[in-house]
C-alpha cells in the first residue's frame, strides 16, 4: 500500500506542532477494488513534529471511483477543536505510489479532454491524444502517426 509523506506548516512556514494538528485522509465514499471492500472511514496521519506520514489504499481500480479529501484539525491542549482547513482537492492515489504528498496527482483530466502532444500523456491519464506537434514544435514529416488520435486506458 502506497505510503504518503509531507511537511505541516502555515504559510508563513512556522510550526503547527503547539495547535496539536490532526491531518486526516477523507475518502470519497465506500468502494470495492480486488477482494476488498473499503468504507469511507476517515484515515489519520501519524505525525511526529511537522512531519507526517500515512499509509492508504490506492485509488486505481476502486469502483466507484474514489479518491482522498484532506481534513487539518487544529485543537486545543484540552483536545477541542479551535480550526479546521479542507484541503480543496481530489488526490488520486497510483498503485505504486511512496513519496511526498506533492508528487501525487490532483484531479485527473476528464475523459473527453484530448490532450495535443507528440510527448506521451502524463501518468495515469485515461482519455484521447492527438499525436500531434504543439505550436512551434518541428513537425516530423517522417512519422506516419502523425495527427492519430488514440485513446488512452
Amino acid at each position: 500500500m502506497p505510503t504518503i509523506t509531507f511537511t505541516l506548516s502555515d504559510f508563513g512556514l512556522a510550526s503547527l506542532a503547539s495547535k496539536l494538528p490532526t491531518v486526516k485522509f477523507v475518502p470519497s465514499g465506500a468502494g470495492v477494488a480486488g477482494d476488498r471492500l473499503f468504507s469511507s472511514t476517515p484515515v489519520a496521519a501519524v505525525m511526529v513534529g511537522d512531519q507526517g506520514t500515512v499509509t492508504l489504499a490506492a485509488t486505481d481500480g476502486v469502483a466507484p471511483k474514489a479518491w482522498y479529501t484532506i481534513r487539518i484539525e487544529h485543537l486545543n491542549p484540552g483536545g477541542e477543536y479551535t480550526h479546521f482547513d479542507i484541503l480543496g482537492m481530489q488526490i488520486f492515489i497510483p498503485d505504486d505510489y511512496d513519496g511526498p504528498l506533492t508528487g501525487l496527482p490532483g484531479v485527473p483530466l476528464a475523459t473527453n479532454t484530448v490532450i495535443v502532444s507528440l510527448d506521451p500523456p502524463p501518468p495515469g491519464y485515461k482519455g484521447w491524444w492527438l499525436y500531434s506537434p504543439a505550436a512551434g514544435q518541428e513537425m516530423p514529416l517522417d512519422d506516419p502517426l502523425i495527427g492519430e488520435l488514440r485513446m488512452v486506458s
